[in-house]
Parts: C-alpha cells; structure tokens; sequence
C-alpha cells in the first residue's frame, strides 16, 4: 500500500469538541518557535487561514477561492460515547483571520463536500491519512478586496522547508505561524512533517514558498509517532482536490467558478528508502 513505511495505528487530531475535551495528543517539538499573529500586522498576508467553528469543536481551514474553504474532512464529525455524528452545515462558522475576537470576514457553510474515497472510522491506515480532506461552499463569497484566496498548487518531497499557520490548543484565538518546518518523509499522497501540531491544528494549511508565492500542497490530518518522535501527517493535494471540486460542481451545476490556481498535476512522490513509521493512539 505505501513505498516508504507501513502504519499499525493512527493518531488524529481534534475536529470535534468531545475529542477536544478528551485526548491528549503529543506536541511535536517545533524546529522554530511558533509565531503568533496577533496584529493587524503579523497576520497581513495570512488572513485566508482561519478556525472553523463545528459546534463542538474547532478546527482549522482555508479560503482557496471567494466561496470555497478546504479543511479535513474529519473535523467534519464528532464522537462522543462511541457514537460518530455528522456535523450539520447549518452550524459550521469559518472565521477568516480570526485574532483575539476580531475576524476578517466570517462565514457560514451552504454545503460540505467530502472526499469520496473518505470513512470516518475506517482502519487505521495510510490510505485513510491520504483522503482527509474536504470543501466547504460558504454561503457567501468573500471579496478578494477583503481577502485574497490561497494559492494550490505545486508539490514538495522529502527536505523541502514548507511553512504552517494553525490554531489550536491554548491559542485558539488567533493563529500562529511555523515558517521553519521540514518534510521528513513523503510517501504517495501522504506528507511526515516536523511540524508543532495539537488538537485543533487539523485542516491547518501546508504551504511551500514558490516564486515568491505561498502555495497550499497538503492538510495536516494526524499526530503519530515516527522513529520514536512525534510527527504530523498530512493529505496531499496533488490529484485529489481536482476530486473535491468535481463532487461540488455535480452538486451545484449551476454555480460556475473559475479557479485558475487550482490545476490537475501529474507525476507522484516516488518512495527512496524505508522509514519505518509507527503511528501511535495518544
């Protein structure tokens, strides 16, 4: 199934609010300290990464064009008590540039669209990692004047540096930047990242700097425990998010969207070498 290692068990971050109350999941030591953006100033050109509210929880995500959000798809449900609901459009909130109560723009959801090949509560594997995405339509566009989408496009494999904004635990209002984060592994379809990670990092961006451009390439998906370190896993977007857009213009023909820096990109990571992943509950 996977070139460069083989999973026994998984770790996924928080997308809910019963996980958020229960888990604690391993905090990867970052290779920089994590920035804060708390000012106007330190968030100006981030302001498309914002928390999305689930009613129960929160979760990461990002504007990738004027109505449309990318996240993980599992930060779509919540577990409590060994039962697994989906969580109702009508209650999810995206909060553009969220710092410290104060938003850029906040929207709600008119529809969520899930990778096809995505199961909530499927075996534990690399396969599950690999489609942990979905598209959220926003139930109205927010102007590029105020906004301007994130970039996906591109690819990185293993040493490239790429960066990440996340919210998450004990800063959950407001958004802070790793610019220093390494790829340690890359396997078709799934990132191993350096990455600081915690429980509502999920759906968090991974970007990668190309011609002076920040490009999306994957979501952050999971925690696991890798060569004896904590690691974060992520969902690559090449050949998948084209997947996601074609689901959303089936079940809205009559929205026409342009797009233009969402393309379909061939070619694939190749495995190099044996890692040995071992993914790990908390």
């Amino acid at each position: 199934m996977t070139r460069l290692f083989k999973a026994f068990g998984l770790c996924f971050l928080v997308g809910s609010g019963a996980w958020a109350q229960g888990l604690q999941l391993p905090t990867i030591e970052p290779d920089t300290a994590l920035r804060p953006l708390q000012t106007a100033d330190e968030l100006r050109g981030w302001e498309a990464i914002g928390r999305l509210d689930t009613g129960t929880g929160f979760c990461t995500a990002t504007l990738i064009a004027p109505d449309l959000v990318l996240t993980a798809a599992h930060c779509l449900f919540d577990e409590t008590d060994g039962t697994v609901t989906r969580s109702p459009d009508a209650i999810l909130s995206f909060n553009a540039g969220l710092r410290n109560g104060r938003v850029v723009a906040q929207r709600g959801v008119k529809q969520t669209i899930l990778h096809p090949e995505y199961t909530y509560g499927s075996p534990e594997d690399l396969e599950r990692i690999r489609v942990d995405m979905a598209l959220l339509q926003l139930d109205r566009e927010i102007p590029e004047q105020m906004i301007r989408p994130m970039a996906t496009r591109g690819s990185v494999e293993t040493g490239d540096v790429v960066q990440v904004v996340s919210y998450g635990r004990d800063r959950e209002e407001f958004a802070s930047l790793e610019d220093d984060c390494e790829v340690l592994a890359d396997d078709p379809g799934v990132l191993v990242l350096s990455c600081s990670v915690v429980q509502g990092s999920s759906g968090s961006p991974v970007m990668v700097n190309r011609d002076g451009q920040m490009n999306v390439v994957s979501v952050v998906s999971a925690t696991a425990d890798w060569r004896n370190d904590p690691v974060a896993l992520s969902a690559e977007l090449q050949g998948e998010l084209v997947v996601l857009l074609d689901l959303l213009d089936r079940s809205n023909a009559q929205f026409v969207r342009s797009l233009p820096q969402v393309r379909s990109l061939s070619g694939a990571n190749d495995g190099r070498e044996s890692s040995g992943a071992r993914f790990v509950r908390p």
